[in-house]
């Protein structure tokens, strides 16, 4: 029997199918229920039924998607650690080091940085151990992103470069969940001044 034809939409585009959609969505509205109940009850508290309750889905839907809390966690930190991997590696495709393009980088970072925020409180104040491990080793893989292209960088030696890349990247992930908690002042334009002098005092120091 011939296999029946794929259904298109009146502009010729085959039609979307909406059974991948409504996954999708039921998948997205899940994790986003277990961020907000993980930050209200804590991650060890919360359960599967407070989580599935939350989205407005059975136990079973829950299922379906993740095979527990740890599944999501791990979904979490695998969208954050992709995000945050291609921001370093666009570091290394900016036209030079200057204050517009440094700036605008880094406002670029504190944006996405903001979109994150709630997983990012998560991880930083109650899953340490959990991410100890998978921190560690994308740290080393930002290193490399952030200290290329290797000429921008030719004016220190190898081991000093890595050194610096590593102490700007432990500076923004310190200041992002300070700065998300209302720790400092929220004035978004003097703390991007600030943050893009840090930066060009360390990225610019010692050329000749």
């Amino acid at each position: 029997m011939p296999a029946a034809p794929h259904r298109r939409s009146g502009s010729g585009a085959p039609a979307p199918d909406l059974r991948a959609q409504h996954k999708q969505l039921t998948r997205a509205r899940l994790v986003s229920a277990a961020i907000d109940v993980f930050e209200e009850k804590g991650y060890e508290a919360a359960t599967v039924d407070d989580v599935a309750a939350r989205a407005g889905a059975a136990r079973a839907t829950f299922y379906l998607h993740f095979s527990g809390k740890a599944d999501i966690v791990a979904e979490l930190a695998d969208r954050i650690w992709a995000d945050t991997g291609r921001k370093f590696a666009a570091f290394g495709e900016l036209p030079d080091w200057s204050a517009a393009s440094v700036r605008g980088w880094l406002a670029d970072y504190v944006e996405t940085g903001d979109e994150h925020q709630k997983a990012l409180k998560l991880f930083a104040e109650q899953l340490p151990q959990t991410l100890r491990r998978q921190h560690a080793e994308r740290q080393q893989v930002f290193i490399r992103s952030l200290t290329r292209p290797a000429e921008r960088w030719a004016h220190f030696t190898r081991p000093e470069a890595k050194r610096r890349a590593f102490l700007l990247i432990n500076q923004l992930e310190t200041f992002m969940p300070s700065w998300q908690a209302g720790r400092w002042d929220r004035e978004r334009s003097a703390m991007l001044d600030t943050l893009t002098g840090v930066w060009r005092s360390t990225l610019e120091a010692d050329r000749s």
